[in-house]
């Protein structure tokens, strides 16, 4: 695997953080599928209505499951949306969430693939 795939997502990583539990992975996989949709558009939603706060929540909790699974693109994405929200720099949000968009696109092909 290269290392701009693992930075999209590292699966020796994510064996890694569960313990070389297929079932457990398989579950962490299915759960970050079904929140990252919801995550996203609350994100979206966020930026839209200018509510710094629901911005960072969001990225942060969409952060920490990226992290769990190594994905590094998304956990970038999120992290500099979080600090958007932290910082009040709502005029660089829309630019941060194309690039978490993006990040997601990639990522979540690859997360099918193992499902």
């Amino acid at each position: 695997m290269t290392d701009d795939a693992r930075r999209v997502f590292d699966f020796e990583a994510l064996d890694r953080n569960t313990a070389g539990d297929r079932e457990l992975r398989l579950e962490v996989v299915r759960m970050f599928l079904e929140d990252c949709p919801v995550r996203l558009e609350a994100i979206r939603t966020a930026v839209r209505d200018g509510d710094l706060a629901r911005l960072r929540s969001n990225a942060h909790a969409l952060r920490g499951a990226a992290g769990f699974l190594s994905a590094t693109f998304v956990v970038d994405a999120t992290a500099q949306l979080e600090a958007i929200g932290r910082e009040g720099r709502l005029g660089e949000a829309v630019a941060g969430l194309d690039k978490l968009d993006a990040a997601v696109a990639q990522l979540i092909p690859e997360l099918r693939k193992i499902e």
